[in-house]
């Protein structure tokens, strides 16, 4: 770092900014974030305004790439997998991922990281543009600074005795400072007897053998003090003390010893721990925290009835001032440590009904994504239902109507947010256990779901089989709003196939029964896809009078994801009514909702949209940077139903900018894609662009192949575009 910064002064330039954030005292991915999108955008930006953490991401990496920054992130190890995990060092979140290769890339600036763990995700860059730089060992001379300015007193040759036994480990060395000082007038002699043989990944051992000499030195009360604080998840204040340390405790007198002391004598106690660097005390902040080293040796010497006991009381204490009705995500954070220490307390089922189902979700109101949309702390918290957050075992509810209900919620998430590949197991393990209860109405809505994780992954043909079995279970069980949604996305599934007759009748009929149910046309997601199918045979008022509906009754109920539905179905019929500016506002707020709600799929359909009307308006770079973006989300989220029209969409342009070569990349891949999965609509798109394509460059005999390919698919699906293929056939 000291040769980074001191290069810039030479260059006689200053950073823009240095930004440090410790994961020891907040390992949460969206605070970090936030903090971080805050800071490089100098306040420009609220981030809490945007809900999808890969745009907050996105615009991190808007703002870095503008300056030069020093950004440290102490601690990187609260956020990679554990070994308990399939891949040791990797990171938990997919952002973080993208946002270190970023800063490996990007040419300007310096990132400085602090972690137990090695970087994998690091691996491709390792000597490049990342440097792995082993801070175990502390030199001799700085460790023997170390040990005198922290009052230590000895000759050198014993205090160098010492630093080798404990291999320069700085936690460790400072930590023996304060156990020397307090308990031995900082005689270096009388440092324990342990020597550290371990690597860097086994180092909790180690230091295990040193906190286990302490403990045995400590009295009762810090003992305690430090296993209840171990349990915490974020830094400690002293309103936790009264209300967790020294407050009763159900069938245990675990904590009596605390809960008996003086206030003065716990004030010293806590103060004699901070001195002996066990914990660290924030003065602005007015917290504590510790070192996770410190913090697993305590929690695991810890007797387990005790332990859930604890956390019970920490449960507890959190419900007692968490709002009944919290309306933003900071407000709803006492819930979401009820959830985690209520399931460390095994109150799962409690937990699940009290706590999760009524106050974060707010019973089928599904606040916490419909209203927040908050995907990927709902995908957290779901997860903490399950072993080991295990999503390929069963949670830890006892009755089985719970545990298919938490199955589908995970699958559910994991999908929402991009998760595709991981989405299909728990959506299974969900349809099997509601089969076993009998409880067919919800095993339509499992495989609805499944069917809509398979479409968008381009698997058209299994999302129609699980779409028709969703349908048939839903009759099974007569439940009339199942039947509804059910025969509407099998519509939509049949549209994309091409089978436009079987598609309108399943169409029609869902809107006829939901007229029934409610007195309204078919609504929600499920009236957009009839706009959609409408729009696509260019019915274009009845698509209008159908999104012009859905778009006051989901803004009437705060719908956001199918209010970005709508603006860009309505985007979409003024682009086609000749209307740019109307429909670029309608597509604005589809794209900031969808951006704002983070789900992929959402923002994946808006962009492409956009790209149509930049195609239209002649704003062909504009359309290759949008068509690009949803290239980029695809890969990451396996959704690739939508690669043939980005890519379709880049032929395009590149064939107005008179790029043939690049055109001549992009149109065979679409057509080969979209008839890979059979989407006849985009095949039969591609097949047009390639006879364009080919009497662009010349070729009469291939574009005329291309044109007959486009005229038999676009006839079959009874695609009106089938005229525009036929004129320019007839004029070869």
């Amino acid at each position: 770092m000291r040769n980074w910064y001191d290069t810039l002064e030479s260059n006689a330039i200053k950073p823009d900014g240095i930004f440090w954030w410790g994961f020891y005292r907040n390992a949460y991915l969206e605070q970090f974030l936030n903090a971080l999108l805050r800071y490089v955008s100098q306040g420009r930006i609220e981030p809490e305004t945007i809900k999808s953490t890969w745009e907050k991401t996105e615009r991190i990496k808007e703002y870095i790439h503008q300056g030069t920054y020093l950004i440290i992130l102490d601690g990187l190890e609260q956020m990679q997998k554990s070994a308990s995990w399939d891949e040791f060092g990797t990171m938990i979140h997919r952002e973080c991922t993208e946002l270190l290769h970023y800063f490996a890339d990007v040419p300007k600036g310096l990132c400085l990281i602090t972690s137990r763990y090695s970087l994998k995700d690091l691996d491709e860059w390792l000597e490049r543009s990342y440097k792995n730089l082993p801070l175990i060992d502390l030199s001799i001379p700085d460790s023997l600074l170390t040990l005198r300015s922290r009052g230590v007193k000895g000759s050198d040759e014993d205090m160098t005795e010492v630093i080798n036994r404990y291999k320069g480990h700085a936690l460790s060395l400072t930590s023996v400072a304060g156990y020397l000082n307090r308990y031995y007038d900082g005689d270096i002699k009388q440092a324990p007897e342990v020597e550290f043989i371990l690597s860097d990944k086994d180092r909790f051992k180690d230091v295990n053998k040193l906190l286990r000499k302490y403990a045995e030195k400590m009295s009762e009360p810090e003992r305690v003090f430090l296993q209840i604080f171990s349990l915490f998840r974020q830094e400690v204040t002293e309103n936790d003390f009264t209300g967790v340390f020294r407050h009763e405790m159900e069938d245990t007198k675990f904590n009596d010893v605390l809960a008996n002391m003086s206030e003065l004598d716990f004030v010293d106690m806590i103060n004699g721990l901070v001195d002996w660097r066990l914990i660290s005390y924030d003065k602005t902040k007015g917290s504590y925290a510790t070192h996770p080293l410190i913090k697993g040796y305590f929690e695991s010497d810890f007797d387990e009835k005790d332990k859930r006991l604890c956390h019970k009381r920490i449960y507890q204490y959190f419900g007692e001032y968490a709002p009944e009705q919290p309306e933003t995500l900071a407000e709803m954070q006492p819930l979401f440590e009820q959830v985690y220490h209520g399931c460390a307390a095994r109150l799962y089922d409690e937990v699940l009904y009290d706590v999760h189902w009524e106050k974060i979700y707010r019973m089928e109101e599904y606040f916490i994504y419909h209203k927040l949309g908050a995907w990927e702390t709902d995908l957290s918290l779901v997860r903490t239902f399950f072993p080991e957050g295990d999503f390929s075992q069963m949670p830890l509810v006892s009755e089985k109507s719970h545990q298919s209900w938490l199955l589908n919620a995970a699958g559910l998430a994991l999908l929402s947010t991009g998760r595709s590949e991981e989405a299909e197991e728990p959506l299974k393990a969900a349809i099997d256990l509601y089969i076993e209860e009998n409880q067919i109405a919800y095993a339509s809505v499992g495989y609805r779901n499944l069917a809509d994780l398979q479409f968008r992954t381009g698997e058209l043909e299994s999302g129609l089989e699980s779409a028709r079995t969703a349908l048939d279970t839903a009759e099974k069980a007569k439940t009339d709003q199942y039947i509804v949604n059910s025969k509407a996305f099998l519509a939509w599934i049949l549209h994309l196939l091409g089978k436009g007759e079987e598609a309108e009748k399943e169409f029609r009929e869902a809107d006829e029964l939901e007229g029934k149910i409610s007195g309204y046309r078919l609504y929600s997601g499920y009236g957009i896809l009839y706009a959609d199918f409408f729009l696509s045979i260019k019915r274009i008022d009845e698509a209008f009078e159908l999104a012009k509906q859905n778009l006051e009754i989901c803004q009437r109920n705060n719908l956001l994801n199918d209010i970005s539905r709508c603006h860009r179905c309505l985007g979409a019929i003024e682009r086609i009514r000749g209307n740019p500016n109307e429909a670029e506002a309608h597509l604005q707020n589809a794209l900031e909702i969808a951006r704002k709600v983070g789900m992929p799929d959402l923002e994946i359909e808006a962009l492409l949209e956009s790209c149509r009307l930049h195609l239209d308006m002649g704003r062909h770079k504009d359309a290759t940077r949008d068509a690009n973006e949803v290239l980029k989300i695809c890969a990451r989220t396996g959704f690739k139903l939508y690669e043939p029209e980005a890519e379709i969409v880049l032929g395009k342009a590149y064939l107005a900018l008179n790029d043939i070569e690049q055109a001549e990349n992009f149109a065979p891949s679409a057509y080969e894609k979209a008839a890979d999965m059979n989407y006849r609509w985009q095949e039969g798109d591609a097949a047009h662009l390639l006879g364009e394509i080919c009497l662009t460059s010349g070729d009469k005999v291939k574009a005329r192949e291309w044109l007959k390919k486009a005229v038999a698919c676009r006839s079959e699906i009874s695609d009106p575009e089938v005229k525009q293929s036929e004129a320019m056939l007839k004029s070869l």
